[in-house]
């Protein structure tokens, strides 16, 4: 944001219109908001502590003349301490609307209360959250109020703020392809589990039904990373993937076609070097059946794709031949059989 300084001094003195008032409040919960707005706190304290340090003060009350000498300080001298009020009292203003701020976001429970004066920590605001989800073995597109689009897939959940226009973050569980409307001073954030991903617009999918990591992967556009478990941060460019595992162990950056992650939001299965027991989840979310594996769980990867609205029974025909199984249909019920030929 250009003079960071300047906006906080317009927006202090009721200069900004209601929107550029907002889209500042805005700015001020992004990183780099929260990053400026440090600077400035720091710039404040700065001053106030050097004032301290040289003996300088707001002046006082001078002393009446002494008789016979005069009833007039010298010139110099009262436009020294005329220009040091008036530098004191323009900083002291801003130190004291900052710590008017802080303190009414403190109680409305905005701002959570701090000691450390070299971190300020902004948590989430207190708002309405809107809930969108899908049971097993159906998808839907979501249009968010910013115009940007998210196709959510079979057993996911997607969740956002009412007022999004001015917080543009989503919570996402399950499997979900974003397209994000392009907004420079208001980045859009989703967590994922333990996965938060920035971004200003791009197109990216979602991935946290692996079972101890989430998979991220970029179409468009560039993306912004962080694993919240070790605060670890990686930047990811189109045809780019990276699997983001809980705890210590460091994130696995790796290529994929951009032209393949959003083949599942047209209706296309696909798989790419994936373990069996995701392989197992994707098929139970998309045609919502439930699977049993009566024997030992295959060890092996699956590839393949398979064209719109493909049976299940010609899907499990392929991958059983692939992957070395037999298996049942009953309904919604599934039952998969490994083989015994040595190969798990």
């Amino acid at each position: 944001m250009r003079s960071f300084d300047q906006h906080w001094k317009d927006f202090h003195e009721g200069k900004l219109s209601k929107s550029q008032a907002r889209e500042f409040i805005n700015y001020l919960e992004s990183p780099e908001g929260k990053r400026d707005f440090q600077l400035l706190l720091k710039k404040v304290w700065g001053v106030a502590a050097n004032t301290r340090q040289n003996g300088m003060g707001l002046p006082a009350k001078p002393d009446p003349p002494e008789p016979g000498k005069g009833g007039h300080l010298p010139m110099a001298s009262v436009r020294n301490h005329s220009g040091l009020s008036r530098h004191l009292r323009t900083w002291l203003r801003y130190a004291a609307c900052l710590a008017l701020l802080f303190f009414v976001l403190r109680e409305v429970g905005f701002m959570e209360r701090f000691t450390d004066a070299e971190r300020v920590s902004v948590p989430e605001a207190q708002t309405t959250w809107i809930v969108k989800s899908n049971p097993k073995g159906r998808k839907s597109k979501i249009l968010l109020p910013d115009s940007s689009v998210v196709f959510l897939n079979a057993d996911s959940e997607l969740s956002y703020p009412r007022n999004f226009k001015e917080n543009r973050q989503v919570r996402l569980t399950g499997e979900a392809f974003f397209e994000v409307k392009k907004y420079k001073q208001l980045p859009f954030v989703v967590k994922a589990a333990h996965l938060t991903t920035t971004v200003l617009g791009t197109s990216f999918n979602i991935n946290t039904d692996y079972l101890e990591s989430t998979a991220v992967a970029l179409a468009t556009g560039k993306i912004h990373i962080r694993n919240d478990d070790t605060g670890k941060d990686m930047l990811l460019r189109p045809g780019e993937a990276s699997l983001v595992f809980r705890g210590e162990q460091p994130m696995k950056k790796y290529t994929v076609d951009p032209e393949k992650i959003s083949l599942w939001t047209e209706g296309v299965l696909h798989f790419d070097k994936e373990p069996f027991a995701l392989v197992k989840t994707k098929l139970e979310n998309w045609y919502g059946v439930q699977i049993a594996v009566e024997g030992p769980v295959p060890e092996v990867t699956c590839s393949g794709t398979f064209k719109k609205q493909a049976y299940l029974s010609d899907v499990l025909t392929v991958l059983a031949h692939s992957m070395h199984f037999d298996f049942e249909i009953d309904g919604k019920s599934v039952v998969i059989y490994p083989g015994a030929n040595g190969v798990y």
